[in-house]
């Protein structure tokens, strides 16, 4: 299965097709097991906020507090965001938990609907929650009975210790949970010595009665009374829930101490401290838990001896990460779960103790002769010297379909441990990513992560790639040079002119009734941020629907929402469709993105039809064949009449947005 020259790698249990699909049927409900499920008790709060009354309880002074029912019930709210947020392992037990809360605590939710969205969503988490970890179980005791006998790992194989370092203490985890305990104490201690406080003023104040005031747009209450001692009138805002608030001229009877000034029956509330408490001291909790969990795998030997191990393949998807597939699969299958690397280890060829042999090193560890650790790159440069966003700009397109090959491959692999087990994995691979080593030891995490999905999931180095590599098809199909191929004809392509003449004006007719329906104020609402958005929208909708574009033999000419561009065919580097745009790349990394599925669709609405891929293999072959480049040359007409109009659609904007906010 590997090649000859690599490290000594015991033979592990395939994953076979079969395998996989029983694998893939048992984990049933895992892509709706994320953290975004924190955003549904948040949607519950929106709902009951907006069905649930006030549920308040007044004194004889009708002076209002919470009750403790409902401060409890809010605090459970937010305790289950940070629960199912940070992926706790007690979080099946979170929402049947919070739903009895609800149910059963006095005044916590008074109205039908309210408490029965509440038992609807609560059930529904309880349900994705309780399906996702049965599925993790059985997927698991799958794996496991796959997995047996267990195999030694590749450093075992070869006599020689574990290179992998041992985790660091978990010290920063440790201490921010501990500081946030700490403060989750403080809070309440505060609270109560504010009230003994409170207390003992109430027990000295004398009592006065004063006469109401004005309420101002907050609700604070100015009363103005008679101080106990005598002299002039002094003035007391008083920021109470009211169950009715006085009118102005009413008694308010009050309680007035040597410093502070109070109304009568306003005792002092330990509700928010506790709440404030008891949030801040769920995340220190979950903090110590993952450290002492830390801890405890650190007391574990790190990858020593033996483990269970699977064949499998992998490859790398758009973001560099590693999708596991069978080993009997299509290379070009879905990934059955993600990997995601941590600490790695390579194969270097001359790093045993005695500098002859072959040993497991960490990566960065440098070795002697360490080049001949690490295969040929397609492009050569300067190490970290040169970023790889300019070997992009300056490969070839032959150069970068070789590129993507390469990165887009499937290679064979072993993994030790298997996803959710109680310890972390283990990836035995071939070099697969851009910089990697000829062989590869990566530790990883133990949850198994599905795979992205939509772009996110395409192939590695397939977004910087693609458009060159699809040129270096499109050239490789050109007729032969030296044949009596017929050179490219000329052409000039457009968006209809209805389409050019109204995509400025109607965005800024748009942006402008979306200015006076919303009807913001302020130099940012009412100012600055339509500007900003206005601005944009109306040179998107140019860039997107006023472009005209002519193949000549002067080269590519390009005209956009506000501006001609022209380009001598030696600049223009590659062309093709990809994701559904035609995208133009220059060689300086630049490039220009036409015709994408809106843009198509509407243009097909007034009577244009165009053939994406045939004017991407236009401009690519005359790119890169100068003999099969046209010999006409087209008129020099491009950019009328949109460019006015989208200029004087820009600037009647602005002036539009400018006058509104000024009057």
């Amino acid at each position: 299965m590997f090649p000859s020259d690599g490290p000594p790698l015991p033979t592990a249990a395939p994953l076979t097709t079969a395998s996989a699909a029983r694998w893939r049927a048992a984990r049933t409900l895992w892509r709706l097991d994320g953290r975004w499920l924190a955003l549904v008790p948040v949607a519950f709060v929106a709902l009951a906020g907006s069905v649930e009354p006030d549920t308040l309880q007044c004194n004889v002074q009708g002076i209002c507090r919470d009750p403790w029912g409902s401060a409890l019930a809010g605090w459970a709210i937010p305790a289950e965001v940070i629960l199912l947020a940070s992926r706790a392992r007690i979080r099946v037990l979170v929402p049947p938990a919070v739903l009895a809360l609800l149910w059963y605590l006095p005044d916590g939710l008074v109205t039908p609907l309210g408490r029965w969205s509440a038992v609807l969503v609560h059930l529904l988490l309880t349900a994705v929650l309780l399906g996702a970890e049965a599925g993790r179980r059985r997927a698991r005791q799958q794996l496991d009975e796959l997995m047996a006998p267990p195999v030694l790992y590749p450093w075992t194989a070869a006599v020689a210790p574990s290179p992998v370092l041992p985790d660091r203490p978990p010290v920063l985890r440790r201490l921010l949970g501990v500081l946030l305990l700490t403060v989750a104490v403080a809070v309440p201690a505060y609270g109560l010595w504010a009230k003994a406080q409170a207390d003992t003023a109430a027990e000295q104040a004398t009592r006065v009665t004063g006469t109401a005031g004005e309420s101002d747009e907050d609700g604070v209450l100015t009363v103005r009374f008679q101080p106990p001692g005598g002299g002039p009138e002094r003035d007391a805002a008083l920021d109470v829930w009211w169950q009715r608030r006085p009118h102005p001229g009413e008694p308010v009877p009050l309680l007035v101490g040597d410093d502070s000034v109070r109304a009568l029956g306003d005792d002092y509330d330990l509700t928010g401290q506790l709440v404030v408490g008891g949030l801040i001291a769920l995340p220190g909790l979950l903090l110590l838990g993952s450290a002492a969990a830390a801890s405890a795998r650190r007391a574990r030997p790190a990858f020593a001896g033996a483990a269970p191990a699977l064949a499998v393949r992998v490859r790398a998807d758009a973001r560099g990460d590693l999708l596991v597939l069978p080993l009997d699969g299509p290379p070009d299958g879905p990934g059955l779960w993600r990997l995601v690397e941590r600490d790695r280890y390579r194969w270097a060829a001359h790093a045993a103790p005695d500098g002859e042999g072959s040993a497991w090193v960490p990566e960065p560890l440098p070795t002697e002769d360490e080049a001949a650790d690490y295969p040929d790159p397609v492009l050569d440069h300067d190490g970290e010297e040169e970023e790889y966003a300019e070997l992009f700009d300056r490969a070839t397109p032959a150069e970068a379909a070789e590129w993507l090959s390469r990165a887009g491959r499937t290679v064979p692999a072993v993994l030790y441990g298997g996803p959710d087990g109680p310890d972390r994995q283990l990836l035995v691979r071939p070099g697969v990513l851009d910089g990697d080593p000829r062989w590869v030891a990566a530790v990883v995490a133990p949850a198994a992560r599905a795979p992205r999905l939509g772009r996110r999931s395409g192939r590695y180095r397939e977004d910087e790639l693609a458009v060159a590599s699809l040129t270096a098809d499109a050239v490789a199909a050109a007729p032969a040079e030296g044949s009596a191929a017929e050179p490219l004809a000329a052409g000039r392509w457009e968006m209809p002119l209805p389409l050019r003449v109204a995509a400025g004006p109607l965005t800024a007719l748009l942006a402008a009734a979306a200015l006076v329906l919303l009807d913001e104020h302020g130099w940012w609402g009412g100012l600055l941020r339509p500007l900003w958005i206005g601005s944009l929208a109306i040179l998107a909708g140019g860039h997107t629907l006023s472009w005209q574009l002519v193949v000549d033999r002067d080269g590519l000419r390009m005209a956009t929402g506000l501006r001609t561009r022209a380009f001598r065919w030696t600049e223009v580097s590659a062309a093709a469709v990809h994701r559904n745009t035609l995208t133009v790349r220059l060689r300086g990394g630049r490039e220009f993105s036409l015709l994408g599925r809106p843009a198509l669709w509407l243009a097909g609405l007034f009577g244009g039809r165009y053939d994406r891929a045939e004017l991407a293999r236009t401009v690519a072959t005359a790119a890169h064949r100068p003999d099969l480049r046209p010999r006409q040359v087209l008129p020099d007409r491009l950019g009328s009449p949109q460019h006015l109009l989208n200029r004087c659609a820009l600037a009647g904007y602005a002036v539009f947005t400018v006058v509104r906010y000024a009057l």
